[in-house]
């Protein structure tokens, strides 16, 4: 009986998700135009993000640790009960009986098929009609609920297996023992967070207000530079929180001297410097210099600001910049990953050594030129000569570690980068003398 209440209990909360979603989308209209509106974009982030802070809500506040609750969540939502699966849908079925009943007049509006003469059956069936999309909107909430927090409980699992907790880089024992590990789950933790703020807004900005559930082809744009930003935010926070650990754990010079024998001070370094310049450019050509509005826009259960409108523009030459420097983030947390689960080889130590060689080297030429308006070709084939090191090197570090789901990821990204630079290419004048 009580795991039968707790079956419900998750079910109520899957439903809260999926209705409030629902509302707040304002889901409304002929069946396929809601089955459209369940799939689209804005739909599945609301699902995803809801998921997301129930998932990492129940590790956090240690709910996993109740032997009620943990036993539910494994044999009833992470492994489907199939002998008693109407027990999910007891919830979603007592709301649509209660929408049917208060408010059967708008679904006939909305739902009703004038293919059927006979108006009772019509309304039968504008009911039915009902009835299978809170079927298949529950099921698609469900299933999106169930892999989220699996993998987060399977992430939380991991993290405490190997000693690593969200506040783990504050655990200061004097122990002169480095640990390059430490902040990885508060560093994660943070950039979610800012990873959901920041598409949140964009979702918003990038939307009419009556045309709400609609969305412009511009968001992907936003949420692909938002990608690139949360993966230099990632490594830039566990930089910070892990290079503090293993500072207050030893003396000053101690650890200047450890983190440059391992090289990894400087790539530290390069990743504090490259997410200012990355969100440099943001605050300039993304956010419109407002970044208020853009938080209450984030934040707040506000659809917009009236003053603050403006979209985001990939052709133009701030676009070489913004490419240039994302490809240096994928190599920097490239270098950082391998440094995390403790690789060493020779080819990091090349990418490392590229990857601090050109970047203060892009900087310099970038502001030299004002912008890339003017270049020196020596100075173009100079960064490019690197692009190529870096490139060859990350193909033969992930290939010969057989990480081939990382190595497509970073062929993508790096396809994407490199077609918006060549596409402003014709932007730079480039010259023998400046």
């Amino acid at each position: 009986m009580t795991e039968i209440f707790s079956v419900i209990i998750f079910s109520i909360i899957i439903l809260f998700i999926e209705i409030y979603s629902e509302t707040h989308l304002k889901n409304y209209g002929r069946f396929i135009e809601r089955i459209v509106y369940l799939l689209s974009i804005k739909t599945l982030f609301n699902l995803l993000k809801f998921s997301v802070l129930f998932g990492f809500g129940y590790v956090l506040l240690n709910l996993n640790e109740s032997k009620i609750l943990s036993e539910t969540v494994n044999n009833k939502v992470v492994n489907l009960d199939f002998n008693n699966l109407a027990i999910y849908f007891i919830p979603t079925a007592i709301f649509s009986l209660m929408v049917i009943l208060t408010n059967s007049k708008e679904l006939f509006r909305q739902l009703e098929d004038y293919a059927i003469e006979n108006e009772t059956l019509n309304k039968i069936y504008a009911n039915l009609k009902y009835i299978v999309f809170r079927i298949i909107s529950y099921i698609l909430t469900f299933f999106i609920f169930k892999y989220t927090l699996e993998n987060i409980i399977k992430l939380h699992s991991y993290f405490t297996q190997n000693n690593l907790f969200v506040f783990d880089w504050l655990n200061i024992n004097d122990s002169n023992i480095d640990n390059y590990n430490k902040g990885v789950y508060f560093s994660l933790l943070l950039t979610i967070i800012i990873f959901f703020l920041f598409n949140n807004s964009f979702i918003k900005k990038n939307s009419g207000e009556w045309q709400y559930r609609e969305i412009k082809f511009d968001f992907l744009k936003y949420f692909f530079i938002t990608t690139i930003l949360c993966l230099g935010l990632f490594f830039g926070f566990f930089s910070i929180f892990n290079g503090l650990y293993n500072l207050l754990n030893s003396s000053l010079s101690m650890w200047i001297s450890k983190e440059n024998i391992l090289g990894i001070l400087p790539i530290r370094i390069s990743s504090l410097l490259i997410i200012i310049y990355l969100l440099t450019y943001i605050y300039k050509e993304i956010l419109d210099k407002d970044v208020l509005s853009f938080l209450m826009i984030g934040i707040l259960p506000i659809r917009g600001l009236p003053n603050y409108k403006g979209n985001i523009n990939f052709e133009k030459r701030e676009t070489l910049f913004f490419s240039q420097i994302s490809f240096y983030i994928l190599n920097i947390a490239l270098a950082e990953f391998f440094i995390i689960i403790g690789y060493k080889t020779i080819y990091l130590s090349i990418l490392n050594f590229a990857i601090l060689f050109i970047l203060d080297d892009f900087k310099i030429i970038n502001d030299y030129s004002q912008g890339l308006k003017r270049v020196l070709i020596s100075h173009f084939i100079r960064v490019w000569i690197f692009n190529i090191i870096m490139i060859v090197v990350a193909l033969i570090l992930l290939s010969n570690e057989e990480y081939y789901i990382i190595l497509s990821i970073y062929l993508i990204f790096t396809f994407i980068l490199f077609r918006y630079y060549f596409k402003n290419f014709m932007l730079i004048n480039l010259q023998r003398t400046i």
